[in-house]
């Protein structure tokens, strides 16, 4: 197992400098602003540079989804990509995770070079453009190396990334937004930053809880009061439970099932439990992911077996499983496993071998591919419902 040391050597700068001065924030909302925040526009965040993704707009989010589909036979079948009903009628927020990996405490300032944003985007939140409209702001968040501070430490550069993140989500609420339903999508860092604004705008305001279809803070801590959907990070709002309830939160951190689990600071709160959905069971009654999607290549990793494959990404449908297991002492996290069904004769494309795995972060950064088709599916059910216009919000249920 890795220890801390060991995996700021593998995913990190090896040279270590001093902390740097964090910049100034973005100026701060007005305090009165609640909302639907109408007419509010950043300084920043009027400028579209500012924006990885916009809606119909030829960038990042526009990038060549098509994939190979590898089936139990062995045989491959190029896919593509298909839009849902109303999927112009809601609007996904996306944050991307921590792609600053700078060993030393900073905020990230130079926009130079977006392609480690772009790629990242382009494996965990491109595919939702399928089921919304999609809003990626790019925002300076703290650096890899700053996540190994104390609280105190990392503080100042963790205000400047939460102060561009609602910078850029009240900008979209005052200029884009124009009443259509959210959904909040983070991973990692994204998650950290998309839990703020869950508690700032969402959590008690009931307006905007009946704006939110669904919030994925993914890769992050949340806890709940033990069996119950509220009572930790949120007051008001519930860990998802059941098909087609809206207004509700779907997160986890994933490890590979059967191992020991190390997750250093994401223990729950005393006398919490933490938070973990599954999303193939929320979308189809089942652990079985329909549709994972991995990228040609995902760095750290290479694709297995997948010599001469034409398109950017490998689809595996009905392979890999997940399930939230109780460790003890409150911790649950969501075990990912490989299950192949009778006469399966496909191995996994990605090397589920690499110590990277099997440490602290275990399938961390994987998160959002296991179970990718299964959370489009989320999100395109509900446009579906937006479209078929059945009530939505405040953890609202789908009319059966």
């Amino acid at each position: 197992m890795l220890s801390r040391t060991a995996l700021l050597a593998v995913v990190a700068a090896a040279s270590f400098g001093c902390a740097e001065a964090p910049p100034p924030q973005s100026p701060a909302p007005p305090p009165a602003l609640h909302s639907p925040f109408t007419g509010f526009a950043s300084a920043r965040y009027r400028d579209p540079k500012w924006w990885l993704c916009l809606p119909g707009r030829a960038d990042t989010c526009a990038a060549d989804l098509e994939a190979t589909e590898l089936r139990p036979d062995n045989s491959r079948v190029e896919v593509r990509d298909t839009v849902a009903p109303g999927a112009d009628q809601i609007d996904c927020f996306f944050v991307y995770p921590t792609v600053d990996m700078r060993a030393w405490p900073a905020n990230h300032e130079n926009f130079d070079d977006l392609a480690p944003i772009a790629s990242t985007t382009i494996r965990q939140a491109a595919r939702f453009r399928n089921a919304c409209r999609l809003f990626v702001p790019l925002y300076r968040q703290t650096t890899f190396g700053s996540y190994f501070q104390s609280e105190a430490t990392r503080r100042p550069y963790r205000e400047v990334a939460v102060s561009d993140v609602v910078d850029a989500f009240l900008h979209y609420m005052g200029q884009y937004n124009q009443g259509h339903k959210v959904v909040l999508i983070g991973h990692s860092q994204g998650a950290e930053m998309v839990i703020e604004l869950l508690h700032r705008f969402f959590d008690h305001d009931p307006l905007m809880r009946e704006r939110l279809l669904l919030a994925m803070p993914i890769g992050w801590g949340m806890d709940v009061a033990p069996g119950q959907t509220t009572g930790g990070t949120f007051e008001n709002l519930p860990a998802c439970t059941h098909h087609g309830e809206t207004g509700c939160v779907i997160g986890y951190r994933s490890y590979a099932a059967g191992e020991p689990v190390d997750v250093g600071r994401a223990v729950p709160s005393p006398g919490h439990e933490s938070l973990c959905v599954n999303p193939a069971e929320l979308a189809h009654g089942t652990a079985v992911f329909s549709r994972s999607f991995f990228h040609k290549p995902p760095p750290p990793f290479s694709l297995v077996g997948m010599d001469g494959m034409r398109t950017p990404f490998v689809m595996m449908r009905d392979f890999y499983s997940g399930q939230c297991v109780n460790a003890g002492n409150g911790l649950r996290y969501f075990a990912i496993a490989v299950t192949p069904g009778p006469g399966d004769r496909r191995v996994s494309p990605v090397n589920l071998s690499l110590p990277l795995l099997h440490g602290v972060l275990g399938y961390h950064l994987l998160d959002m591919q296991f179970p990718q088709g299964d959370l489009v599916d989320l999100v395109a059910e509900r446009a579906a419902m937006v479209a078929a216009g059945q009530p939505t919000g405040s953890a609202h249920t789908a009319t059966p």
